[in-house]
């Protein structure tokens, strides 16, 4: 996907997002923006727009002209498709890929909270490297080894998966020629992707080892790396990435439970956990000792709770991503 104005565009899957939300493009507005996106730069005349987006079909400009239109608002920038007058239209935007947009778009896409818990030797190993040698290598490797894996060339082609599953670890070079491998890796956490992640680089540098460290990479490898050092750390990431998978899956489970709580339970829920007695919520919500019981007693159950321990756990869980939200609204 490519980065045009303020949305993020798919030529290939006839997709538009802006804000994380799908832009309503009809198939003439598409056809006129692939058709600048395809010419680089380069002045698009009328004609050869007429030709390409109404092959076959008599039309008037001011079809065009709509069209055109169309695109400006949806794309968020007036600017980006500049009028060249007497000659036609050129697009000006930086088609660069842009991976925390694309992963806005694809956060419709939720991982399964339900999927089992594999053996630590089931665990695919993620490659992202834009050299092909690399690639190629590490595959003959892993087939060797018996070691599950998928390869990709960019951030962009690994993030247009569709993921459902928690378990995988993620091998990754961190000089990507359009997204670079630590937006990826804030893609990721964007995303709600617990996989670990070890850096490969083939001239790593102390500022951007700190930097991955810091933002949660487990390792960083310089290449050329040894063959039994890599396979005995990929032994260690991909129990990590066990133990990773279980976490989320607890913290997701903990997430779908309270939703199911009504406004009046999470309420009690927080004064719950706050250490407040019955009768002191009663008269906190203006309701019955009798009543908050009841409230209680239903918190219990639909959090699946065995005690007020695992409820206080359950609650720092959920308190904890309302923090998160308001401080990447902020």
């Amino acid at each position: 996907m490519i980065r045009i104005g303020k949305a993020m565009v798919s030529l290939e899957r006839r997709e538009a997002f802006r804000d994380g939300q799908p832009i309503p493009l009809g198939g003439r507005a598409f056809e006129v923006l692939a058709t600048l996106v395809r010419a680089n730069g380069r002045v698009v005349s009328k004609d050869e727009l007429f030709s390409k987006v109404w092959s076959g079909t008599v039309v008037e400009d001011n079809n065009l002209q709509v069209q055109v239109s169309l695109l400006r608002k949806w794309l968020g920038d007036k600017q980006v498709i500049q009028t060249v007058p007497r000659r036609g239209y050129r697009l000006q935007a930086d088609l660069a890929p842009d991976v925390s947009v694309l992963a806005a778009g694809r956060a419709a896409y939720p991982l399964d909270s339900h999927v089992l818990e594999p053996e630590g030797q089931a665990v695919p190993v993620l490659v992202v490297d834009d050299d092909p040698s690399v690639r190629a290598a590490l595959g003959r490797l892993f087939r060797a080894e018996g070691i599950p894996h998928r390869l990709y060339a960019s951030a962009e082609e690994l993030l247009e998966q569709q993921w459902d599953n928690p378990y995988a670890c993620l091998l990754l070079d961190i000089n990507l020629p359009a997204a670079s491998g630590l937006e990826l890796q804030h893609a990721l956490r964007r995303l709600d992707l617990p996989w670990p992640i070890v850096f490969m680089t083939g001239y790593g540098t102390i500022p951007l080892t700190v930097q991955a460290m810091r933002a949660g990479a487990l390792e960083f490898l310089t290449k050329p790396f040894d063959e039994y050092q890599l396979l005995t750390l990929l032994g260690t990431v991909r129990a990590r990435a066990v133990s990773a998978g279980r976490e989320w899956r607890h913290a997701r489970q903990v997430r779908d439970k309270y939703q199911r709580l009504t406004p009046r339970e999470r309420e009690v829920f927080a004064l719950v956990v706050a250490g407040l007695a019955h009768k002191e919520i009663a008269r906190h919500i203006g309701t019955s000792e009798v009543t908050t019981k009841v409230h209680k007693k239903n918190i219990m159950n639909k959090m699946q709770s065995r005690s007020l321990v695992e409820l206080v756990a359950m609650h720092r869980l959920v308190e904890g991503d309302g923090r998160a939200e308001d401080q990447g609204a902020a």
